[in-house]
């Protein structure tokens, strides 16, 4: 066995673990590592514009993938600029692997350059906000230890950020290279199975016709599209999708309902809202506040109420169910639709299959999915943004990995786009939001998924934010990655609500007019601008085919974000709560009639929360706890 460097030691492992890419900015703490990253065979440097920008590629990266990412940087500095990229990871539990270079122990507390340590805050302090796991590596023998421990965070059930802080000094020295990489561990090796709570939950949907499902990002990390095509279309039941599952049950399939929630389906939002709706089974999902209507009573008034999470934690957040199961979703749903076993409650949910089908075409009689499909077809200059999306859609090949940033940009993209594959639409909105975001991540994802067209739709804002990190793409000479840029001229979704500010308050909201193809041309990436409806289409045919990357600048006016019906039932509920929060309050776990007066609650859980990745598959079934 070889003698390395610890950095090479570090570099070579995390390899073997399978990393591809390491996103980096170079600098006096990681030298030693830029070094190892030229010696080491099989993995990539890609340097970013700023370390900001690595840590939303190496997020980008891992959602595409389905893997983790790497990103690296010096401590201080360095460290601080990764957070707010690392907050993303955080928030929506996306391998992250970040590796940061530290002062030599031998200069703690002397006030060494950039280590912020000197003033009482260490990189373990501020990254520790964001990390699940993370280590100080103060002795090479450690590393095998630390380097393991960590990517049971970066592949086990419950996943997110990993940090390693390694010491100058400690990059330098020897150890023999004896790594065995944990090829056995993964997301998916313990498929937690419910068993008897998934019977009585089969039981309650047989129990009521009009059963709809709710499928959350649970679904996609169990990699569960298939079991849900299958059981959606073994009981003809219809599926909804939260924004940030959008597609993982195709939007043209005709038991799909699409995106429930802000910037949803004209069809999903009136049915979940106001329909009849006898149960709503929701997968992978805390019900957070877009993916609920703000938190909107009427989503759980009068029906059933069944959830399904792998996280415990994420059960009876938002309200109270009458059935919380934890269980794997792709285990949950492959077992409500097997074969092997024939049920009563299988028999009743098929005989009602009918039924079911006659109503949901009913509803597609009544509601579209677009609430104004006109716009689509808007002669408006500057442009629509809705026809601006519309015929991106039309232009883009059906594999195509939409990345949509934070901004009213956000709402047309997801609304007027018709998403046919599962795992080919991003955004961050729900909970972290960080404009900026889809810029870098977008580079990520196109380094996981080389052979896949991607785009990015952004807003000049965003542009402001995180525009600098374009020049990675054209550096590195990627091709088929277009950034569209929606140019209102403004902070869009705050211009909106502007009508009430005061003329000197609104004029906050407005931005300059930048020339940002001429931006992309000085950073290595072709640039186009289009402002005409017609031109569209020609001038995403010729992004798509050019031989590197492609900004386009469309010039649009500021409509309203499709967004009124969510906007109207959120003030709703905003307006009850603070006239009245004594009695407006949001649900509690424990609080039976917090939801639905009068009814008794019965939740489901696991009696073992723990993930443990060692039980054995056949243990899966939990223990069932009954709470009148």
């Amino acid at each position: 066995m070889s003698e390395l460097k610890l950095s090479h030691y570090i570099v070579q492992a995390i390899r073997d673990e399978g990393a591809s890419h390491v996103f980096l900015i170079p600098g006096g703490y990681v030298d030693n590592f830029s070094q190892a990253l030229v010696d080491v065979n099989g993995i990539t440097p890609v340097v970013c514009a700023t370390e900001s920008g690595a840590a939303y590629m190496a997020d980008g990266f891992a959602r595409s993938a389905g893997r983790f990412g790497v990103c690296m940087g010096i401590s201080g500095p360095g460290a601080s600029n990764m957070l707010t990229g690392l907050s993303a990871s955080y928030a929506d539990q996306v391998p992250v692997l970040v590796i940061t270079g530290d002062a030599p122990l031998i200069w703690r507390n002397r006030d060494a350059i950039q280590d912020p340590g000197s003033g009482g805050l260490r990189t373990t302090h501020l990254l520790g906000t964001v990390a699940q796991q993370q280590f100080e590596l103060t002795h090479a023998k450690l590393a095998e230890d630390h380097l393991r421990r960590l990517m049971t965070t970066l592949k086990g059930p419950k996943q997110g950020v990993a940090h390693l802080a390694v010491p100058l000094d400690i990059q330098r020295h020897e150890q023999t290279y004896d790594y065995m990489p944990h090829s056995h561990l993964s997301a998916r090796s313990t498929r937690v199975l419910d068993q008897e709570g998934l019977d009585l939950a089969l039981q309650m949907m047989a129990e009521n016709k009009r059963v709809v499902i709710l499928a959350g990002s649970g679904v996609r990390k169990a990699n569960a599209f298939a079991a849900l095509e299958a059981f959606a279309e073994f009981f003809g039941i219809p599926v909804a999708t939260t924004m940030s599952s959008k597609g993982d049950f195709p939007e043209d399939h005709r038991l799909s309902l699409g995106v429930f929630g802000w910037a949803g389906s004209a069809l999903a939002n009136e049915l979940l809202i106001h329909g009849e709706i006898d149960c709503l089974v929701v997968v992978g999902s805390r019900l957070g506040q877009i993916n609920s209507m703000g938190w909107s009573n009427k989503l759980v008034a009068e029906r059933k109420l069944i959830q399904v999470d792998l996280d415990p934690d994420h059960l009876n957040r938002t309200y109270v169910a009458d059935l919380a199961v934890v269980s794997d979703a792709e285990a949950t749903l492959r077992y409500w639709a097997s074969s092997d076993k024939k049920t009563l409650a299988q028999s009743q949910l098929l005989d009602s299959k009918p039924a079911r089908l006659q109503w949901l075409a009913e509803q597609r009689e009544q509601h579209s999915h677009c609430y104004t499909i006109d716009d689509c077809h808007s002669t408006s200059m500057p442009l629509h943004p809705a026809r601006a999306i519309y015929e991106l859609d039309a232009a883009m090949p059906i594999d195509t990995q939409l990345f949509v940033d934070n901004g009213a940009h956000t709402f047309f993209a997801t609304h007027y786009w018709t998403m046919r594959k599962p795992h080919q639409y991003f955004n961050i909105i729900k909970y972290s939001g960080a404009m900026g975001w889809a810029i870098p991540a977008s580079i990520g994802a196109k380094l996981a998924r080389p052979d896949t067209p991607v785009v990015a739709v952004v807003g000049d804002g965003c542009m402001l934010m995180q525009g600098m990190e374009i020049q990675t793409a054209g550096r590195y000479k990627l091709s088929g990655i277009i950034f569209v840029v929606l140019n209102n001229k403004a902070h869009g979704n705050p211009k909106l609500r502007a009508h009430s500010f005061t003329p000197d308050a609104e004029a906050l909201t407005d931005i300059v007019d930048h020339n940002w193809a001429g931006f992309a041309e000085s950073l290595g990436v072709k640039g186009l601008t289009v402002s005409d409806p017609s031109e569209l289409g020609a001038c995403y045919s010729e992004a798509l085919l050019a031989d590197g990357p492609v900004l386009i600048d469309v010039k649009c006016c500021l409509f309203p974000t499709p967004t009124k019906v969510f906007d109207e039932t959120f003030m709703e509920e905003f307006n009850r709560y603070i006239d009245n929060p004594s009695s407006n309050q949001a649900p509690t776990l424990g609080d039976e009639k917090a939801c639905k007066p009068g009814k008794q609650k019965m939740n489901v859980t696991s009696s073992d929360t723990s993930n443990d990745s060692s039980n054995d598959s056949s243990n899966d079934t939990k223990t069932l706890k009954l709470n009148d």
